[in-house]
């Protein structure tokens, strides 16, 4: 296994095929609301691999003003859930984060992944509220710890 962040077009290429596969075909969220104005050549995504040609879990990286590190786009492909790789890779970019000067992660999580973040330290500072037709919650953790 590996986790790599770059936003090298390959990388990108499975960060993108991930979300299709669970954001739009899975969960039927439209690709135009999926891949937005964020997904640009410049973003940073990171991606875990089981091997050199199976990304598994992927999620997207949007610093914020004030060493805050924003979590996006957090998925897991459906056959690879329940092994604790999206907390592995979520743990992966935390310290990533920390080692870039961030020292507070931000979610914007769905509910139905609310315990999933919460068992990775992050508390609900917000919400309940309606994004693209998704009951959303606004969840943040301090990275500081990670290095402890």
């Amino acid at each position: 296994m590996k986790i790599i962040f770059s936003n090298e077009a390959p990388h990108r290429a499975a960060a993108y095929a991930l979300r299709q596969a669970v954001f739009v075909e899975e969960r039927g969220i439209p690709a135009k609301v999926e891949f937005d104005h964020k997904d640009t050549d410049e973003r940073l995504y990171a991606v875990m691999y089981l091997q050199d040609d199976l990304p598994v879990a992927t999620l997207r990286l949007e610093p914020q003003k004030n060493h805050v590190m924003r979590f996006g786009r957090v998925c897991t492909r459906k056959a690879y859930r329940g092994r604790g790789l999206g907390q592995q890779l979520l743990t992966a970019a935390e310290q990533w984060a920390v080692n870039h000067g961030a020292t507070q992660g931000l979610i914007d999580g769905e509910l139905s992944a609310q315990s999933f973040y919460e068992r990775c330290g992050y508390q609900v500072t917000a919400g309940p509220f309606d994004e693209d037709g998704a009951a959303v919650v606004v969840m943040n953790k301090p990275l500081i710890e990670v290095n402890k």
